[in-house]
């Protein structure tokens, strides 16, 4: 919620599937890496560049708590 990522919710199980995937396999993606797995994923909302920011931020916050252990 602190990026106000969904919307309607209408996409919002899809999103978060897809995006634990790709965490899964890209543990640090980038924008191209993002764009590629989530490609398919529709929003109606148009909220891409926030979904991206929410995917890097779990990214970020993942590999912070894997370092502290």
């Amino acid at each position: 919620m602190a990026l106000q990522v969904p919307q309607c919710g209408y996409c919002q199980s899809g999103q978060i599937m897809q995006a634990a995937s790709l965490l899964k396999d890209f543990p640090t993606p980038t924008d191209q890496d993002i764009d590629a797995v989530m490609f398919g994923n529709l929003c109606r909302c148009m909220t891409y560049l926030r979904i991206r920011k929410a995917i890097k931020t779990a990214a970020a916050e993942s590999r912070s708590t894997t370092s502290n252990g």
